[in-house]
């Protein structure tokens, strides 16, 4: 039997849903953006036809315009698909230790 089914949905003033959603929310992000760095950086390394290190800064102009350019789409794509499993997950972990949708959420 699930951890869940065993307590039961606590119910939650508006204001207290909000404030906790914004929480869990904001800790996803941040941790998905942890991760989203280190594995972007991971397939940069993996990807990356030379041993070009990706770039800490690509508008340092130290960095080739190819570089820079290949790591902006690597970093935005990564960023936007992170950003989208955090939440997601986060909204899922919600749900199941709520049972309902989070605030602004629509199901």
């Amino acid at each position: 039997m699930a951890a869940t089914a065993l307590l039961p949905a606590l119910p939650l003033s508006t204001t207290t849903e909000k404030f906790g959603w914004q929480a869990v929310s904001t800790l996803s992000a941040v941790a998905g953006g942890i991760a989203t760095r280190k594995l972007v950086a991971a397939a940069w390394g993996a990807l990356s036809r030379s041993d070009v290190e990706p770039p800490l800064n690509p508008a340092d102009r130290r960095v080739d315009w190819s570089t820079a350019v290949q790591w902006a789409l690597a970093a935005g794509v990564g960023v936007g698909l992170g950003r989208l499993v955090s939440q997601r997950a986060a909204a899922a972990g919600w749900e199941k230790a709520t049972g309902s949708a989070p605030p602004g959420v629509a199901t």
